[in-house]
């Protein structure tokens, strides 16, 4: 194999990157005030609280088609489409003056939202090649751990300087601009879409053999969820100023472990990833749970690009990875159903444990019990792999 098919850091592999990033912001720009604007055009608390995570439960019923959508068609238009969509989306929340209308506007969000997350990944692993899918799908993963970070503290300062509007215009915007990047890309099919079969199968749009690390996906990002959710909130209650600084932290010290990362993949395998990576998520929310100091945050924010940070990137390298490129969107929407029934839930099973305890127990125990059940998927996918591994063996 030439030198030129092992590069990665290619211009088109940057314009990629750039798309990834993008689409991210346009998302998490206008997540964190989302309930606040239903709750300026009449909503409750309950009703707010309900539109703002709807863009989760539509993209969780969304995602499994939208991969099947990504394997059978080219990925480069459907992108396109669901950019535009997506954009024109999220601008017309700016006239959306009742629930009704918000409502309206916030399924369609999560639909274009669940197909561009799925298609985008699908995409991606056109630019990079087999021998370097981890480190590459690492970056791709890690442009949507930056976005988390930075996307809402610019949201919030948009919204404060000029308004709801003016966030969702540049959300929008950021939709837009992805056109414009897919546009100046070439694009050339690597794989053949099947045409011939007509219906729909299950097992077009779960990939049953990566179950166990779509559960290991959930656990990630329901850690993800309850300290997006709860950390400023536990920053008011404990007067610790500057508390954001931990997805700072968090944000730099993943882009620096994520070459170390990518190529651990792609040499060692998977679960030497994994492993800490649980370990490193778990104390993660022990310390956001029992922090007093701002030192404490920074501290959980070191050990959260080693878990959430690396982890959720990597099992997503990892399960494209294993698939060929015809399959790679029903590999990347059933690992995308783990994430957003995290995203959804957390905070609501979070909310039951804050009221019976308090947020210290709360987080500490889900630290205790995502190392414990982190630790069992992978116990069960290594004899899972082994019984594989001595199949294959024996038929040949």
């Amino acid at each position: 194999m030439s030198k030129k098919t092992e590069q990665l850091w290619t211009a088109q592999y940057i314009v990629v990157l750039l798309n990834m990033l993008c689409n991210g912001m346009a998302g998490m720009m206008t997540h964190p005030i989302v309930a606040k604007y239903s709750l300026s055009v009449g909503a409750d608390l309950t009703t707010a609280s309900a539109i703002a995570g709807m863009m989760s439960l539509v993209a969780l019923a969304v995602c499994p088609f939208a991969g099947l959508l990504c394997d059978k068609g080219n990925r480069k238009h459907i992108l396109i489409a669901a950019n535009f969509g997506y954009g024109l989306s999220l601008v017309l929340h700016c006239v959306c003056v009742t629930i009704p209308a918000l409502i309206a506007v916030r399924l369609a969000t999560g639909l274009f939202f669940s197909i561009c997350t799925v298609a985008n990944v699908a995409y991606a692993s056109a630019y990079i090649s087999k021998t370097r899918t981890g480190e590459g799908l690492g970056y791709v993963g890690l442009s949507t751990v930056v976005a988390q970070a930075l996307g809402p503290m610019i949201g919030m300062e948009l919204q404060e300087t000029g308004g709801y509007s003016l966030t969702f215009l540049v959300a929008g915007g950021f939709a837009f601009l992805c056109i414009g990047f897919l546009v100046i890309l070439p694009y050339s099919v690597t794989y053949i879409p099947e045409k011939t079969r007509k219906g729909l199968r299950l097992k077009d749009l779960f990939a049953a053999r990566f179950t166990l690390y779509m559960l290991m996906a959930l656990l990630f990002s329901s850690a993800g969820g309850l300290i997006s959710t709860y950390l400023a909130i536990i920053g008011d209650m404990r007067k610790i100023a500057d508390i954001t600084m931990y997805f700072s932290v968090f944000s730099i010290l993943s882009m620096a472990l994520r070459p170390v990362m990518g190529r651990i993949l792609d040499t060692k395998g998977i679960s030497c990833l994994l492993i800490p990576a649980f370990l490193g998520c778990g104390i993660c929310l022990v310390f956001v749970g029992v922090g007093q100091a701002i030192f404490v945050f920074l501290i959980a924010g070191v050990f959260g690009a080693i878990g959430q940070g690396s982890g959720l990137p990597s099992i997503q390298a990892h399960c494209v990875k294993m698939t060929d490129k015809a399959s790679t969107g029903m590999a990347t929407s059933t690992i995308m159903i783990g994430q957003n029934i995290g995203n959804a839930i957390a905070p609501v099973i979070g909310s039951f444990f804050i009221g019976l305890f308090d947020y210290e127990a709360t987080f500490a125990g889900a630290g205790v019990f995502i190392i414990i059940a982190g630790a069992s998927f992978l116990l069960f996918q290594w004899k899972i792999d082994q019984k594989n591994n001595g199949t294959m063996s024996e038929k040949q």
